[in-house]
């Protein structure tokens, strides 16, 4: 009888595992033991603010992957460890497989220079990720759930200047590619009426302004962020592809009620200006950052605006609990009105690994919208970072 053999995903776990047995072991040695346990579970900070990097096996959860496995190094580094107001800059590098069999690559970076007068962010990713397609709009319907496959490489600069106080202008530039494969024919997906289902692609060229008054840039506990993006997409490219503008802005504000319970607020806003958007370039409604419930994919449109706040209850230096809610919708090829708003509320937990840093992983369950005849949209989300 032979045996079976291991999942795609079994295999990478099993690597991750044995990677991290081997360099446990050698550390062993060295007393890495007893300085891990004090540094993960101790309530100390580090006051050297020196770097640190933190190679790991990467575990996550989300509805649209399924468990995720990987490895990450995270790099972390104050650029003047003297400035007390400094943000936190970071290098993020992984590869990851998910159980629904989607892989990624990605590297991204975001670095504030000393007095914080600049800030340059990059981010380079690859992935092939099959998802599930229901149509477009803010109406779509379960039953019509039609798997495609869709391998998208992504490259973004961008560099910001602060012109005065917490005020920033910068220029920020992008290149997208996309390829998609129907893995369902005759579904919703092959009888939609929009374009560019092949595929495509488009370079912007943008600017970028915002204010910052936020006290840390990982965990805030006061302060307002707000964003605005302004990108232009050239015809560069003629047939399908997108040509016009697109227009994100982004607001948080965050009020400390007491010294461990915080109130976040947090709006966002994209479109896109042609009515003739490929289907490549439509926003998609739902993540682990806002309207945390919905399968990414399960409503898209032209437009996307939501609106979530959260309170935080961070109860001792290393652990803290969250609850949020939040209303948002898609609109634009469909049209907008009051009856398609989708409600999300949920709760979540927090584990600080880096006090000095305000570094945590989060686990969050998301409630949305019951239609009938379906059960209630939710999922789990199983991630580092604050969710904004």
């Amino acid at each position: 009888m032979t045996k079976a053999k291991p999942r795609p995903i079994a295999k990478i776990a099993l690597l991750s595992i044995s990677l991290f047995s081997i360099s446990f072991r050698e550390k062993v040695q060295g007393q890495f033991v007893p300085k891990l346990l004090h540094k993960y579970f101790s309530n100390e900070k580090d006051t050297t603010r020196k770097p640190s990097f933190l190679p790991l096996p990467n575990l996550s959860y989300a509805q649209e992957t399924g468990l995720k496995v990987g490895v990450t190094g995270l790099y972390s580094f104050y650029a003047d460890r003297k400035d007390p107001n400094i943000k936190n800059s970071s290098i993020e590098a992984g590869i990851s497989y998910t159980e629904k069999k989607q892989t990624s690559a990605k590297i991204i970076g975001e670095v504030w220079t000393k007095n914080n007068d600049y800030r340059l962010y990059g981010d380079i990713r690859y992935q092939n990720f099959p998802y599930n397609f229901y149509g477009v709009g803010a109406n779509t319907l379960n039953a019509d759930k039609n798997l495609i496959n869709e391998q998208r490489f992504r490259f973004l600069v961008a560099a910001d200047k602060r012109m005065f106080d917490s005020y920033y202008l910068g220029f920020i530039t992008e290149l997208e590619h996309f390829k998609y494969e129907d893995r369902a024919p005759g579904g919703i997906f092959e009888k939609s009426n929009i374009t560019g289902k092949g595929g495509g692609k488009y370079v912007s060229f943008g600017i970028e302004q915002f204010i910052d008054t936020r006290n840390s840039n990982t965990y805030t506990t006061k302060g307002q962020f707000a964003k605005l993006t302004l990108n232009y997409v050239p015809n560069f490219f003629g047939g399908e592809n997108y040509n016009g503008g697109i227009i994100q802005f982004n607001y948080k504000y965050f009020q400390p009620l007491n010294d461990k319970l915080v109130l976040g607020f947090n709006g966002i806003y994209n479109s896109l200006t042609s009515h003739d958007a490929p289907f490549y370039m439509l926003q998609r409604l739902g993540n682990d950052q806002i309207m945390r419930g919905y399968y990414g994919g399960r409503y898209n449109d032209r437009n996307y605006a939501a609106v979530q706040s959260e309170l935080r209850y961070r109860f001792v230096p290393r652990f803290g609990v969250v609850a949020f809610g939040g209303v948002g919708s898609v609109y634009g090829i469909s049209d907008f009105n009051g009856g398609n708003l989708k409600p999300n509320y949920g709760g979540g937990l927090r584990y600080f690994f880096d006090l000095e840093r305000s570094l945590s992983v989060r686990v969050d369950y998301g409630w949305g919208q019951r239609i009938t005849g379906e059960k209630r949209q939710g999922g789990l989300y199983f991630s580092l970072g604050e969710a904004f």
